[in-house]
């Protein structure tokens, strides 16, 4: 009887092992197999990035223009096919670079990240406005007279931005496994610059005699530097692909700041009336004016921007293409006698490509 039990004894320990064996066994290849699928959903993500990108941005700046109580006067004499207003316009677009390093420490959520956009931009344009000739010469010879209204300005605009953020992967899977939701934090630096110049040449009669000649000049230099706080949403999702050869994303974002800085502008305008009796004759000066501006304050400045694109995505690399726009409120004093402020703006298509480094 006890050779009996110990044979069944002996027997259910070899099932108990070989079950656990296999057990052991499958758990190793199912653990074997995850690690595998893990290695090939999640590869490694670089620490570093390295960006360098270009916009060709269109600028939304609307300076008062030099316009001397002779440019204003009702009605516009028949030869006058472009104001001085329309003249002195300075530049519409401009094309800027930007530079950004990246660094996300491997197994956080955490982006660190430091960004710059600089753009400059010249506009120059001049107008020669004439009558026709006359149909016959002064008594005395030499030139015909003629109406006219000679213009030319110069204008150059420069702006730079700096961004030093910290931000971190808030997405919890809203837009699964492949796509992110940062929340960034930081501080955002700006720096404005413009200068114009105009010199406007009047004689609004088309006579020989007793006529009036108007001069008048105009340079001025304004400028805004300030710094403040910075909230920045940075999103993406995946449209097609998958992280370990690569990937089409959707991503959009809105950045938002408050700035705190100085306003300046410095300039001198001149305006002259010349009268002229005779063609041979003196000319007698009937009025000149001038003034020279100079103001400095402080200012607060709110800021608010966002962008949309799709991104091709691969491991150690990414190309970018989208829209961007960034609007600082009443950044800078765009009048001449009297402040004005006035908003400058920068939106236009945006490419940029990324490179990572280290894992």
């Amino acid at each position: 009887m006890s050779e009996m039990m110990n044979a069944r004894n002996g027997k259910n320990d070899i099932r108990r092992s070989l079950l656990a064996t296999v057990s052991v066994a499958t758990l190793l290849t199912v653990s074997s197999v995850c690690a595998t699928a893990s290695a090939e959903e999640a590869p490694d993500v670089p620490s570093f990035w390295i960006e360098l990108g270009g916009e060709f941005s269109h600028l939304d700046a609307h300076d008062n223009a030099f316009l001397p109580p002779f440019a204003l006067t009702e009605p516009r004499p028949p030869y006058e096919v472009a104001s001085p207003a329309v003249i002195e316009r300075g530049p519409s677009t401009s094309w800027d670079g930007s530079a950004a390093i990246k660094f996300e420490p491997s197994g956080t959520d955490w982006i660190f990240s430091v960004g710059m956009l600089y753009g400059k931009s010249n506009h120059g344009r001049s107008a020669n406005q004439v009558t026709a000739q006359l149909s016959a010469r002064p008594p005395y010879g030499g030139t015909l007279y003629n109406a006219y209204q000679i213009i030319h300005a110069k204008n150059s605009e420069s702006h730079a931005i700096a961004d030093f953020q910290a931000g971190k992967d808030v997405g919890l899977g809203m837009f699964g496994s492949s796509g992110s939701s940062v929340i960034s934090l930081g501080v955002r630096y700006a720096q404005f610059n413009s200068r114009s110049n105009a010199d406007i040449l009047s004689k609004p009669t088309n006579v020989a005699f007793a006529y009036h000649r108007l001069y008048g000049s105009f340079s001025m230099a304004r400028s805004f530097t300030g710094v403040g706080p910075s909230l920045a949403w940075d999103a993406s999702a995946n449209l097609v692909g998958n992280p370990s050869s690569g990937r089409i994303t959707f991503d959009w974002g809105a950045n938002g700041a408050v700035l705190f800085g100085r306003q300046r502008v410095h300039g001198h305008h001149e305006t002259t009336n010349f009268y002229k009796k005779r063609y041979y004759g003196p000319r007698y000066l009937v009025s000149q004016t001038h003034g020279s501006p100079v103001r400095s304050r402080q200012v607060t400045v709110p800021d608010l921007g966002g962008f949309a694109g799709v991104s091709w995505r691969y491991p150690n690399a990414k190309v970018s293409l989208g829209y961007r726009a960034d609007f600082f409120f009443g950044a800078i004093d765009g009048g001449i006698d009297t402040a004005h402020r006035e908003t400058r703006g920068f939106y236009g298509p945006v490419a940029t490509i990324s490179v990572g480094i280290g894992g």
